[in-house]
């Protein structure tokens, strides 16, 4: 079992607007996204790259579905 815990920091109001919307298009929540790059920071598989090619796919087809995401980042729905 998961257990959950909150991280809270400062952002800029018009980047966490744009953020959520474009995690709307794609099927995603913010806080998805944001467990997605934690995760993917602490397996040190973060990089500008790899950031840089996830958001030419998803440009690209427009819309990844969070399954799939779940299953690149290895984690259980």
């Amino acid at each position: 079992m998961y257990m959950n815990t909150k991280i809270i920091f400062n952002t800029d109001k018009h980047l966490k607007a744009a953020a959520q919307k474009k995690a709307r298009k794609q099927g995603l929540t913010l806080s998805a996204v944001l467990n997605l790059a934690t995760r993917a920071y602490v397996d040190n598989d973060m990089t500008v790259d790899i950031i840089a090619r996830d958001l030419a796919e998803a440009r690209a087809s427009k819309s990844i579905p969070a399954e799939e995401i779940y299953r690149k980042y290895g984690f259980k729905p």
